[in-house]
């Protein structure tokens, strides 16, 4: 073999070590850039294809750190033209696993999973702090695209054996929201599964834009009393006897 082809062939093959051992600090700096601005690592470790780091998200109007995102890359999701990760995210004690990729006409996640003690919904909703969420949140989404104009997917949300401060209820009930993106939103409806506090009703959150929500709570027939206060919070009350809840 010519010296030139054996040199060409030792670059690529130095090449692709570095590529493949490319460090994630190297990457992390990168990305705040990337985003906008809305994304930033910190405490990176492993390499851009096996990694881990804290993920802070900065995106209207919502602020929010992960306390940890693992990655592993997926080469054989390239035989299907997806650039592919295994990603597992863990914010207090919610955690999440999906399949995240890159198509050559969509961003994709697929088969999205994850659960954990409603607690955690301080760190996504610092205002419900004071609320002192508990219960157990599930959540699923079998797959999830975005082309840059429009979403497509659906999603599956549970809060089971609800409790908040406010009450002494306990638990208030097991609420399920369930969502599809339809182009430029994602409309979702809330029902009640069980429990005295009965919510529903059905909403739209634009991906460019403000969520809005119209449904109503009330309380299982027996435990009007012992709601009345937290039903005061949600809404004003309606000759039918229901709470209208309304966010614009």
């Amino acid at each position: 073999m010519r010296p030139l082809r054996l040199l060409a062939l030792g670059a690529a093959a130095y090449a692709a070590f570095l590529l493949a051992t490319l460090p994630a600090a190297v990457v992390a700096p990168r990305l705040p850039a990337a985003t906008g601005g809305q994304a930033r690592l910190a405490n990176a470790a492993g390499t851009i294809w096996n990694g881990s780091a804290r993920l802070a998200i900065t995106a209207r109007g919502l602020a929010l750190t992960l306390d940890e995102v693992r990655w592993r890359f997926l080469p054989s999701r390239l035989l299907a033209g997806r650039a592919a990760f295994a990603v597992e995210t863990r914010l207090g004690e919610l955690r999440m696993q999906a399949e995240a990729s890159r198509t050559p006409l969509a961003w994709r996640v697929d088969e999205l999973r994850g659960g954990g003690d409603a607690s955690a919904l301080a760190g996504l909703l610092p205002l419900a702090a004071a609320w002192q969420p508990a219960g157990t949140l599930a959540f699923e989404a079998p797959a999830l695209a975005w082309d840059g104009e429009r979403a497509t997917g659906s999603a599956t949300a549970e809060w089971r054996d609800a409790a908040l401060a406010l009450s002494a209820a306990r638990p208030l009930g097991t609420w399920r929201v369930q969502a599809s993106a339809e182009g430029a939103a994602v409309k979702f409806s809330l029902a009640t599964l069980k429990g005295p506090l009965r919510l529903a009703g059905n909403g739209s959150a634009p991906l460019a834009g403000r969520i809005s929500f119209s449904g109503e709570a009330r309380a299982e027939p027996g435990r009007e009393k012992e709601l009345e206060s937290l039903l005061a919070l949600l809404g004003p009350r309606r000759a039918d006897g229901a709470h209208a809840v309304e966010v614009r």
